[in-house]
């Protein structure tokens, strides 16, 4: 009987044991995905980046305040306020912004370049929670889940992209749009981030703010000259062409650079296929503003400037005179015609490779080789899993200016990126350089070329048909960075101007931009999202890294003399998360055990 009723003590105390332990699992699981739900929806957590230097500029007083890069600045704050107080002055219903990501949390969270972008929006979402909403669209599961949000339905919306739209409006970005990148690595090393001037800026457009203007120049014999905007839909060639930069968020106004004043609005000037030259104002005492030097003044606001020209297009030496300034050259050569004269011709590329007709005049382009600022305005597309085929036809090879210097980057095998050269030109305290974003022909296989004249084949001193082989461009962007600064109110900072130069107009035609075959629709966004300058609020400035590689530990940072320091936040977090655990135990051991001591 003893040893039975002490089996039954055993058993009673090891199944009282058996349930506490349960009861004590249970407890902790349940209390750790409450707490975790918790954290997650109300943003309960420590920011332990270093707070760093930005600038405030106050009646023309530039004030240093401090921020992490998950904290938001009192500034952002201010800005959202005042632009949603506005845009609901003039709605019925209160204005609703959704920020939208292409991918789950968990895979936003696995890069830090997407996951400081994504806590910035759970900020926003936080301190805005009537006005600002963050939601989740897997594109890549259900790609038909944003489809109201493609520019075109040819276009392509990718993981790395974040949509910001109120009712009709939308603005779709890339993730790099919200850092800074240094000059010096053609573009490639973040150095601090602009998330918050960002989604502050993109909010501002879907809300309210005037779309800025894209204008084509139609006074040089353009295909569209004569074209009624408004009756797009009987355009045979060009409708998809409108309609791609309208989806990158411009307004299309057309403008006779000649007579016309730039709209204070425009952000983008285009010239397609042109067939005269731009006025130069040597030599014609009748012209007072040169159209070249219209063009310079816009870009030297930080605008953009975008040229379409092929195998076809006349010699026009003063656009592109102007153009090699900004390291551009379209290849023409002089050769004999069949009547013997001496006449200037075309370059036109032929790569029998990749040909998509029986002449290869007709080609899939090759995206560019390592970084820089022509990879990284195609960024979405390379990076995706299968990046589409782009289309050029009869093309014009464009190669960078010959008063450029060549800047050779080295192999980089850790992250497989191969070794790649740019142009740079600096002068007076400004630089610019310029990068391949399409070329012809490969180290292995180099495309052709022949020279032609109104259709002619060209030759030589020799009678020899003029030709070769090489690597042709045939897409350029090209950059100037500089330092502008800051006033107060609306209006744009950012410090770039750019030029694409593109050898086809093929390239933007209907018939390519509207088939599913080919990425053209999706290129073309890009360099446009790329070089497009949008009203943005000026004062919010960006916080600096303190490490310049994405992906790196940013805990510390350094003082004004250069010293390294830890951020004390930091310190105290993990010794009180450290610490005080181990003192609850030491305490509650101490406890019992002098407990049962005393009972004894």
């Amino acid at each position: 009987m003893n040893n039975g009723n002490g089996w039954g003590r055993k058993l009673r105390h090891g199944s009282a044991s058996l349930g506490i332990c349960a009861a004590v699992i249970a407890a902790v699981l349940l209390l750790n995905v409450g707490m975790t739900a918790l954290c997650n929806g109300r943003l309960w957590y420590i920011d332990l980046t270093p707070e760093v230097p930005y600038n405030v500029y106050e009646e023309k007083e530039t004030i240093k305040k401090y921020s992490g890069l998950y904290t938001l600045m009192d500034e952002t704050v201010d800005y959202l306020d005042y632009i949603i107080d506005e845009a609901n002055k003039t709605r019925e219903e209160p204005v609703q912004v959704d920020i939208i990501f292409c991918a789950e949390p968990d895979i936003l969270k696995q890069k830090d370049s997407m996951r400081y972008v994504y806590y910035t929006a759970l900020n926003l979402q936080k301190k805005f929670p009537d006005t600002i909403k963050v939601s989740y669209r897997d594109v890549w599961s259900n790609p038909s889940s944003v489809d109201m949000y493609r520019s075109t339905s040819y276009s392509n919306i990718y993981q790395s992209n974040i949509i910001v739209a109120s009712g009709s409006e939308y603005r779709v970005s890339t993730v790099r749009s919200y850092y800074t990148y240094d000059s010096e690595s053609a573009g490639d090393v973040p150095v601090a981030y602009n998330g918050q001037k960002q989604f502050v800026k993109q909010i501002l457009d879907v809300t309210g703010a005037e779309a800025p203007i894209c204008a084509l120049t139609v006074n040089h014999g353009e295909p569209f000259a004569n074209l009624d905007l408004a009756d797009r839909e009987n355009w045979e060639e060009y409708g998809e062409f409108m309609n791609v930069i309208e989806g990158a968020g411009y307004e299309i106004q057309f403008i006779d650079l000649e007579k016309d004043e730039i709209p204070e609005n425009c952000r983008l000037i285009i010239t397609f296929d042109p067939q005269t030259d731009f006025v130069s104002a040597f030599g014609n005492d009748a012209v007072e503003v040169a159209e070249t030097v219209k063009l310079d003044r816009f870009l030297a606001q930080s605008y953009s400037y975008m040229v379409f020209m092929d195998a076809d297009t006349p010699a026009m030496p003063n656009l592109e005179e102007y153009l090699r300034f900004w390291g551009i050259e379209y290849l023409r050569a002089e050769g004999k015609n069949e009547s013997g004269e001496t006449v200037t011709g075309n370059y036109v590329v032929t790569d029998a490779l990749n040909a998509l007709d029986g002449t290869g005049n007709t080609f899939v382009a090759q995206y560019p080789v390592g970084k820089g600022s022509g990879a990284a305005a195609l960024d979405d597309i390379i990076s995706s899993t299968v990046s589409p085929k782009v289309i050029f036809g009869n093309a014009i090879p464009i190669a960078f200016s010959s008063n450029y210097d060549r800047a050779y980057v080295m192999e980089d095998t850790k992250n497989g990126v191969p070794a790649y050269s740019y142009g740079t030109y600096s002068n007076n305290g400004w630089m610019r350089t310029v990068f391949d974003m399409f070329h012809a022909g490969t180290d292995e296989s180099r495309a052709n070329y022949t020279v032609q004249a109104n259709g002619e084949i060209l030759k030589d001193q020799s009678g020899a048909p003029l030709g070769g082989a090489d690597i042709f461009n045939v897409m350029t962007l090209s950059a100037e960075k500089r330092t502008v600064a800051e006033g107060m109110g609306y209006t744009n900072v950012n410090k770039i101007s750019h030029v694409c130069a593109v050898g086809s107009t093929e390239f933007a035609k209907d018939a390519v931009l509207a088939s599913t075959s080919y990425g053209n629709t999706d290129a073309l966004l890009a360099v446009l999202r790329y070089m497009g300058k949008e009203v943005n609020p000026v004062g919010l400035s960006f916080l600096a890294l303190s490490s310049t590689d994405i992906g790196t530990d940013y805990h510390k940072t350094t003082d004004e003399s250069g010293a390294t320091q830890v951020n004390s936040a930091i310190i105290v977090t993990t010794v009180a998360l450290t610490v005080i655990p181990a003192l609850a135990m030491i305490i509650s051991g101490a406890v019992i055990l002098l407990r049962r001591r005393v009972r004894h």
